[in-house]
């Protein structure tokens, strides 16, 4: 399914949610807001892929948008998409690529079968 991933750094509060050690030291009075903002820095820096399409595919196959993110450049990405269905299709058709055989949930499915059925026996 053709899509667009947006992370957006602006809600630094959001990482206010995380658990572990990163959680807990942005929650700290006067130092929080600091580290949030050192950590988005770090991230963006490492200019990596974030969506797993790209990170399958090792390129940007759906696009990112990383940072301080406008509606207004969002909504032209979206529209660009829409007004050209031909990068629609080639976003859909490089998706197809990178992913794995169809049918692996049906296969799971199965294989879970068949252990229930030899523990019942």
């Amino acid at each position: 399914v053709p899509m667009i991933v947006l992370l957006p750094t602006q809600q630094l509060d959001a990482m206010r949610a995380w658990d572990g050690l990163p959680g807990l030291l942005v929650k700290l009075p006067g130092v929080g807001s600091s580290l949030a903002k050192v950590i988005n820095w770090l991230v963006l820096g490492q200019k990596r892929l974030f969506a797993w399409p790209n990170i399958w595919a090792k390129r940007e196959i759906v696009p990112e948008l990383v940072g301080k993110l406008e509606p207004l450049e969002v909504a032209q990405l979206a529209l660009d998409y829409l007004e050209h269905p031909e990068k629609l299709s080639e976003m859909r058709s490089h998706l197809k690529s990178v992913r794995g055989k169809p049918g692996a949930a049906q296969t799971l499915a199965q294989l879970v079968k068949q252990e229930l059925q030899k523990d019942v026996m």
